[in-house]
């Protein structure tokens, strides 16, 4: 014979305890929850808002470019900014030049030749002040994206477009870091 059923009004105080534990853990949890924000590092969805202040990012525009690969740099680079529109009025200027090569790492002889291959995407940049038309800083980023080449010819041009796509979007990240800790500081 249990304690509790000698006892049934104890049992029916304990259940209200543990009713009672449960709603008061429920509701230390959802105060805790409702303390966890998340909120984008620069301006409003992520982007560079200029109504911010303090917000340089938002007043960065973007060099002109003549390659393929360089004008995805500076599209993505142009969404990561200002989120794909073009900045309401601008301070600085980021000059970039993008270069980018294709590496072959390996061949495997087999029924068909499968080589696998990189291609590296080189970007350097001066962030220009243009109302003093001095440079405030600059670098360099590299972003590398590994394909696989096949002995199917569009497949290689494919793969080899889409890798000049991964690394260029890589690179741009790593570019918007950069400006964002230059004009930081």
């Amino acid at each position: 014979m249990l304690s509790s059923d000698n006892c049934p009004e104890k049992a029916g105080r304990m259940a209200n305890r543990a009713r009672n534990f449960a709603i008061a853990l429920l509701a230390a949890s959802a105060l805790i929850v409702s303390g966890c924000t998340w909120q984008p590092l620069y301006g409003a969805n992520g982007y560079a808002d200029a109504s911010l202040p303090g917000n340089a990012l938002a007043q960065v525009s973007v060099s002109q470019v003549d390659t393929r690969v360089g004008q995805q740099v500076r599209n993505h680079l142009i969404f990561l900014l200002h989120g794909g529109k073009d900045p309401v009025q601008t301070r600085y200027e980021a000059r970039i030049r993008v270069s980018d090569t294709g590496n072959q790492y390996a061949a495997v002889r087999n029924i068909r030749d499968f080589t696998a291959a990189a291609v590296t995407v080189t970007v350097s940049y001066d962030l220009i002040d243009t109302s003093t038309n001095s440079r405030v800083s600059g670098g360099s980023r590299i972003a590398t994206a590994p394909y696989d080449r096949t002995s199917q010819s569009f497949a290689n041009s494919r793969a080899l477009r889409d890798a000049e796509n991964r690394a260029a979007r890589e690179a741009a990240e790593q570019i918007r870091l950069a400006l964002a800790a230059d004009l930081q500081g």
